[in-house]
């Protein structure tokens, strides 16, 4: 299944400003490359501690000992079915992708869902309607379950940067808010997914932001959590605030999280991204540590840059990519490297599912003239065909492990990924092995690898 345009991609207009920091890393770095070198023999023990295959190709049973978030994002151009074929213990967060406003800014294919709507009120419909029975029923099977409604999306933000920064909108908003979580009883809350304050990036070919988005981030928040606080007190329920946001500090330094913090329960940070089609060089877009002493690439210097901000660690989620994103014209698989354009495919993008069944061997090793390569210094794995001079990032389970336990040992709050669909399993499963979740009902034990063929990474 070819990996859907996705609304995580990065605004091109943006390229200059956020891979400025990139490139001022990697012109450090020099002899630091001979160290990103690939490991031909890394320790096995990462794999052989998930206690079930990593390659598996479907989903396993968990039990939630690691009492730590694992999030996913469903879109709502899926089947429902989607999230009814998903061990109900594997999940403790749904992000129901996505909510729209009306008025200003609204995309072109909302119009029906905002015929009698005010200006920054939510758009409702069908779709809307048949997942929330959906959850409701999911719910059933695990009642601990909480499912935001998430507002916006990259290309469906542009509605929020004419809101924000009125008091009178953001009141309009909140109430709309109010009543969608009345009329909708599976959700829990609110997550508001508005990931480029400052700059939209011009995905729907109009430029938005303004300095004062940063501050208005804030006050958005601020009147949501009164909004919920105050149906809190009318229904008994308690909701949730999320955000996802964009974890560089090109975006995250004018915000003011000081401010939005305390109004806020969770921040999925988008610890992926970081390189695509509209970068200048070549290089993985989600991975744990950074290329370089001063590149913001990763989803280490996210939280930096995050708690550097004033969003205390408990309060962050890490980001998963359930697809990889990859270039043309590459001869070195590093990052820096030069490349030609972006991996074919939409968005030079594909799903993981894709990936597994294409290009992956049942032990995570490459194929179809693929070969895996295992990066010590960005804890990280990629597929590179040097004949064809691609290469490809993604989030390979053996490294989701390692996000998880990262997660885990630096007082994150959790994991969560972007987005189901992608998944055939393995990503899933290795989020929840990664903070800490037993397996339930493991599958046949792979057999411990030789020394020459032992490629799983040091934990």
């Amino acid at each position: 299944m070819s990996v859907r345009p996705t609304p995580r991609s990065f605004p091109r207009s943006l390229n200059a400003a956020l891979t400025g920091a990139m490139l001022a890393g990697l012109a450090t770095l020099g002899a630091g490359f001979a160290a990103c070198a690939i490991a031909a023999t890394p320790s096995p023990s990462a794999a052989e501690d998930a206690g079930y295959a990593l390659f598996g190709g479907k989903p396993v049973e968990f039990e939630r000992t690691g009492g730590k978030i694992v999030g996913v994002y469903v879109p709502n151009w899926e089947p429902v079915e989607l999230i009814e074929r998903v061990p109900p213990q594997s999940l403790t967060h749904v992000l129901y992708a996505f909510l729209r406003l009306c008025g200003p800014g609204q995309l072109e294919k909302d119009a029906a869902k905002c015929v009698g709507k005010r200006d920054f009120e939510i758009g409702t419909g069908p779709v809307d309607e048949r997942f929330n029975a959906a959850f409701l029923r999911y719910k059933q099977r695990a009642p601990h379950l909480k499912i935001v409604a998430s507002v916006g999306g990259w290309a469906g933000s542009d509605p929020i940067f004419h809101m924000a920064d009125d008091p009178a909108r953001r009141a309009v908003f909140a109430a709309s808010a109010q009543r969608f979580l009345r009329e909708h009883p599976a959700f829990d809350g609110i997550d508001i997914d508005w990931e480029h304050p400052g700059n939209n990036g011009a995905p729907n070919g109009v430029q938005l932001g303004s300095p004062r988005d940063g501050q208005a981030y804030a006050d958005l928040m601020t009147d949501m959590r009164r909004a919920l606080d105050a149906l809190t007190a009318e229904t008994g329920r308690p909701y949730l605030l999320t955000s996802a946001v964009n974890p560089m500090s090109s975006i995250v330094s004018h915000i003011n999280f000081k401010q939005a913090s305390g109004p806020l329960d969770l921040v999925f940070m988008m610890s992926y991204d970081f390189y695509g089609g509209w970068s200048s060089v070549a290089g993985h877009h989600s991975t744990l540590k950074s290329s370089g002493a001063d590149t913001d690439d990763s989803l280490e210097r996210a939280v930096r840059n995050l708690e550097s901000a004033g969003m205390p660690r408990a309060k962050l989620v890490a980001g998963v990519a359930m697809y990889g994103r990859g270039f043309t014209g590459v001869t070195v698989p590093k990052a820096g490297s030069a490349k030609t354009a972006a991996y074919p495919g939409g968005e030079g993008a594909q799903s993981y599912r894709e990936i597994a069944s294409r290009l992956l061997d049942t032990r995570g090793n490459g194929k179809q003239g693929y070969r895996t390569e295992w990066d010590p210094v960005t804890q990280s794995w990629s597929l590179f065909n040097p004949k064809l001079r691609l290469w490809m990032g993604y989030d390979d389970p053996r490294a989701v492990l390692l996000k998880g336990r990262y997660a885990r040992g630096h007082g994150l709050a959790g994991v969560f990924a972007w987005e189901l669909s992608q998944d055939n399993g393995d990503v899933l499963n290795a989020m929840n092995r990664g903070v800490g979740n037993l397996v339930l009902a493991p599958a046949e034990r792979p057999p411990r690898a030789s020394a020459a063929t032992q490629k799983e990474p040091r934990p």
